[in-house]
């Protein structure tokens, strides 16, 4: 068997093209440093080896199960995306974890657990996933992604191996992605009070050439959404990175509008983190956020 797409200049991606090619890859992993970006590129490129179904080289990425990874709707790679802040992974996602890991793999013979700003989860949460870590089904993997693994107890790191990319660059390529979600949420957030259904139709457009660009831009709808509702109650239109936006939002949204906005953007990103179909979520987008104001 022959692993492809890892980089053997780099350390880390040789040492997981090494496990991969022994068959020997841990049960846990987590992926420290470098960017969001850059974790999440190199575990979705080894949950694609893990489910990969050639026989040759993996990934493949011409198998169903690679082309499934890419979409990000192979049903045994399940995708658990929190803020990074405080506490944000709770421990209700991880009794979801814990109880999902226990359903035999759908398609694949393994299945692979992702887990974003892993090191969230408070000690809480790292204990409630502790006893899984330490005796987890044959046929489970979870690769856990965090900044820095000083987040994890000292359990938790016991019983997984940490993978290093090093310190984050300062990339161009990090900034953009910002704009690019900054726009996407100011381009929906506008649409809403838009007389006419089909702008936010065009807004949510641009979700469907880029599905992570939906997860990323979520938090920052709901934000825009607290801002206006900041606005209208107490006149305090601070620093922000919307623009005008709120205060245009503010008087022609109510209480009760504003409040099921917010609500909305909480379900939609529940949804996301469940793996729910990414044309069915840009179609959800549209039609919750305009009920909400409907």
């Amino acid at each position: 068997m022959k692993i492809r797409g890892f980089d053997l200049n780099k350390p880390i991606e040789k040492s997981i093209s090494a496990a991969l090619n022994l068959k020997r890859f841990p049960h846990a992993v987590i992926i420290e440093g470098a960017t969001p970006e850059e974790r999440m590129e190199l575990a979705e490129q080894t949950a694609a080896a893990l489910v990969c179904t050639s026989a040759g080289e993996i990934p493949c990425g011409v198998c169903s199960g690679c082309k499934k990874v890419a979409a990000d709707s192979h049903p045994d790679v399940l995708v658990y995306s929190v803020e990074d802040k405080p506490k944000a992974f709770k421990v209700d996602m991880v009794r979801d974890i814990r109880s999902k890991a226990y359903i035999v793999p759908n398609e694949a013979d393994r299945k692979v657990f992702i887990l974003e700003n892993a090191h969230t989860m408070g000690a809480e949460g790292q204990n409630a996933i502790l006893k899984i870590l330490e005796e987890p089904p044959a046929y489970v993997n979870f690769i856990l992604l965090c900044s820095s693994k000083s987040g994890f107890l000292p359990t938790v790191l016991s019983r997984s191996t940490v993978y290093s990319l090093g310190e984050a660059q300062q990339a161009q390529g990090s900034e953009q992605a910002r704009e690019k979600t900054l726009e996407a949420a100011k381009s929906i957030a506008a649409a809403v009070i838009s007389n006419e259904d089909i702008e936010i139709v065009k807004a949510a457009a641009v979700f469907e050439k880029d599905p992570k660009l939906l997860a990323a831009a979520l938090p920052v709808i709901q934000e825009i959404f607290a801002c206006a509702m900041r606005i209208k109650y107490s006149a305090d239109d601070g620093e922000n990175e919307f623009g005008d936006l709120p205060g245009q939002l503010a008087p022609r949204l109510s209480r009760r509008s504003l409040i099921q906005l917010m609500e909305a953007c909480d379900s939609l990103a529940q949804a996301i983190r469940l793996n729910a179909n990414q044309n069915l979520m840009v179609t959800a987008v549209c039609t919750k956020l305009r009920k909400a104001v409907s």
